[in-house]
């Protein structure tokens, strides 16, 4: 009887940490719909929970890679930043959508092109390269915009066919399955996830780690391009002051996806329940009242047992 018990609370615990993500999101909306006294559950809340989380979305699913291969992006609050007001600027020159997106998809390049040569080839950590675009994004745009926000008209394509809704939700379900095939299916997601379990390994099996790392770091760009084109586009606005902290909401999205900060574990299937459940955690304690610096403390709190559930341990294990 006492061996059936055990077997069970095991059962039950490993189900626990490969389902963390899910459990929360259950429990948070079970929690906002009996508490906000039925704002939560209107059709046009939900509707707006899901919109506004796909920039975010979007944005982590290119941090996924990075996290998946074992390191980290700080700089993509910045470059979201710095990606929209270049759309803005653009948009507001040639009043064409396509060359706008282009021209944010080409700034963010460089940034992470750079990251990417000081991380593989200088041999700099992840860490410090990106925080160090992180301030060099956040100079650049404010110096570009001269601290203005730049507006976007509301009846130009490039917010009508890209911020509002049913599109936005449209653009991030399909770069999601997008993504998902890429992870899933292709040697660029099984690379990764190698690299990130064991890049020893990666190297005797004959994979080119750095060039594989390089082009890992220029996914990620393209992904945060595209967050803060679709971002830019729903708020209506290019702007140097959007995308402060953002980078804390990327990463806490990826990991409470189940995706692991060490590397190996986890994908995008996981971060896209990690980004519902931000936003849906946001707009709850919106509806309660809450003001931002209790929002801020809830999301630090669930992160940390988020990761404190979901993490296997070891008794020799080292935590860095």
């Amino acid at each position: 009887m006492e061996q059936a018990s055990a077997m069970k609370k095991a059962s039950v615990k490993s189900f626990m940490k490969k389902n963390i993500s899910f459990a929360a999101f259950i429990i948070l909306f079970v929690f906002f719909a009996i508490t906000a006294q039925g704002k939560f559950l209107s059709g046009d809340n939900l509707l707006t929970i899901v919109g506004s989380s796909m920039d975010l979305l979007i944005i982590a699913l290119g941090a996924t890679f990075i996290i998946l291969m074992g390191s980290i992006d700080l700089s993509c609050g910045s470059i979201l930043s710095l990606c929209g007001v270049i759309a803005a600027m653009t948009l507001q020159a040639t009043n064409n959508t396509v060359v706008a997106i282009l021209a944010a998809i080409g700034i963010s390049l460089v940034c992470y092109f750079v990251m990417g040569f000081a991380f593989t080839k200088m041999k700099v950590p992840s860490f410090i390269a990106t925080l160090g675009m992180l301030s060099i994004a956040r100079a650049v745009v404010t110096m570009i915009s001269g601290g203005t926000v730049i507006m976007i008209p509301f009846e130009s394509p490039f917010k009508q066919y890209i911020g509002l809704q049913p599109w936005l939700v449209i653009i991030g379900i399909a770069a999601f399955v997008i993504v998902l095939v890429i992870e899933r299916y292709t040697l660029f997601g099984r690379y990764t996830r190698l690299i990130g379990g064991d890049e020893i390994v990666a190297k005797l099996s004959g994979i080119k780690v750095d060039k594989h790392k390089m082009m890992v770091f220029l996914f990620a760009g393209v992904m945060t391009a595209l967050g803060g084109v679709v971002m830019a586009s729903r708020i209506g606005s290019g702007s140097p002051a959007v995308g402060q902290g953002y980078e804390l909401n990327v990463i806490s999205a990826v990991v409470l996806g189940g995706t692991s900060q060490q590397g190996g574990i986890g994908g995008v299937k996981g971060t896209i329940i990690g980004a519902l459940t931000l936003g849906m955690l946001a707009n709850g304690l919106v509806l309660l009242g809450m003001p931002s610096e209790v929002q801020m403390l809830v999301k630090g709190a669930v992160l940390i047992l988020a990761v404190f559930i979901s993490m296997e341990r070891t008794p020799n294990m080292v935590i860095r």
